[in-house]
C-alpha cells in the first residue's frame, strides 16, 4: 500500500514514554479519512511523528511507512507549533531551504517555494527577517516549509491556537485552501466547530492515552458532548451492573467504560454510585469538548 492510499495515520499497540512517565500505552488506531483532526491525547503522538518520542513498543505509521521513511521520502511532512526560527532568515529563505532539502532538482524547489510562499499569503512579509515577523507570519512560514518539500500529506499541529478570532478564522481559511489538493491531518487540543478547518475535514479523532475516546464525521463527534471514558479499579463489574440499573447508557468492558449522561444526570452521580459500590474512578474524560 502506498502513501497516498495507505491511512494516514495508523498506530498498533503503540507504547510511549517521556522520561520516566508512560504517556501512551498500548493505543491502536487507523485514520480513514484523508482530512483529519487529532484532539485528546494527541500530542505524544505527534512528537513520535517527529522523532522526538521512539516508541517503545509497537508501531506508529504514517501513509503506510515508520516516520523516519516517511521523513527521508518525503512522502509524509510535518508543521510543528513553534519550531525554533533562525530569527535572521526570512520567510522565503527558509522555505527555499525547506524545499532543496526535499530534492536534488534546484529548479523544482524553487517552483515548489514560490507556490508555496504564495499558498500561505506570504509574499508581503517574503523578504523580512523571521525575528521580526509577527506570530502568524512565523507559524504560516512553518506551514509553507513543509508544503514546499512537496509531500503529498501534511501533519500540522494547528497553527491558529492561541491567536484573536478574526486572525484564526483568516488563517483558518488560507490553510484550507493551500491544503485543498493534499492529505493532512491537523493536532489540535481544542477547535471551533464552525472553524474553516473543522467544515473542511471529513474525520474527527479523540484520542485517549490508551484507546480511541471516539471518531467519526466532525459533527457526530461534536454531538457526543456528555459521554465520557473511565477507568475504573476495584468492584467494575459491580460498578457497570450498577449504572445500567440506575438508566446510564453505557458502553465497554470493565475496568474501560464509556458512559452517556442524559436528563439530570452529573458527573457527581458516577463517583457517588462508584463509592456506594466499591469501585474507584480513577480516570474520567470526556469523549466531545474538543470540538465546541
Amino acid at each position: 500500500m502506498d502513501a497516498v492510499s495507505a491511512p494516514l495515520l495508523a498506530a498498533t499497540d503503540l507504547r510511549l514514554d517521556e522520561g520516566a512517565s508512560v504517556v501512551v500505552e498500548g493505543l491502536t488506531f487507523e485514520t480513514q479519512g484523508d482530512k483529519v483532526l487529532v484532539f485528546g491525547g494527541s500530542w505524544p503522538v505527534l512528537r513520535a511523528a517527529l522523532r522526538e518520542l521512539a516508541p517503545r513498543r509497537g508501531a506508529l505509521l504514517l501513509g503506510g511507512h515508520t516516520p523516519e521513511h516517511a521523513a527521508r521520502a518525503s512522502t509524509v511532512a510535518i508543521a510543528p507549533l513553534d519550531p525554533p526560527l533562525p530569527p535572521e532568515l526570512t520567510p522565503r529563505a527558509y522555505i527555499e531551504w525547506s524545499a532543496r532539502l526535499a530534492t536534488t532538482n534546484a529548479g523544482l524547489a524553487r517552483k515548489r517555494a514560490a507556490e508555496a510562499l504564495g499558498a500561505l499569503g506570504l509574499e508581503p512579509v517574503a523578504g523580512s527577517p523571521l525575528g521580526r515577523c509577527a506570530l502568524a507570519g512565523r507559524r504560516a512560514t512553518v506551514v509553507a516549509a513543509a508544503l514546499a518539500t512537496g509531500a503529498p500529506a501534511l501533519l500540522v499541529a494547528d497553527p491558529t491556537a492561541g491567536l484573536a478570532d478574526d486572525e484564526a478564522r483568516g488563517f483558518a481559511r488560507i490553510l484550507v485552501k493551500s491544503l485543498d489538493n493534499i492529505r493532512w491531518a491537523l493536532f489540535a487540543p481544542r477547535l471551533a466547530l464552525e472553524s474553516p478547518l473543522a467544515l473542511a475535514a471529513d474525520e474527527a479523532l479523540v484520542l485517549g492515552a490508551s484507546e480511541v475516546l471516539a471518531q467519526g464525521a466532525p459533527g457526530d463527534v461534536a454531538a457526543r458532548e456528555r459521554r465520557f471514558a473511565m477507568r475504573v479499579h476495584g468492584e467494575a463489574e459491580a460498578f457497570a451492573a450498577a449504572l445500567a440499573a440506575r438508566g446510564f447508557t453505557t458502553s465497554g468492558s470493565p475496568p474501560r467504560l464509556f458512559v452517556e449522561l442524559t436528563g439530570s444526570q452529573g458527573t457527581r452521580d458516577l463517583f457517588a454510585l462508584a463509592l456506594e459500590h466499591r469501585a474507584i474512578i480513577v480516570e474520567l474524560s470526556p469523549v466531545a469538548g474538543a470540538l465546541a
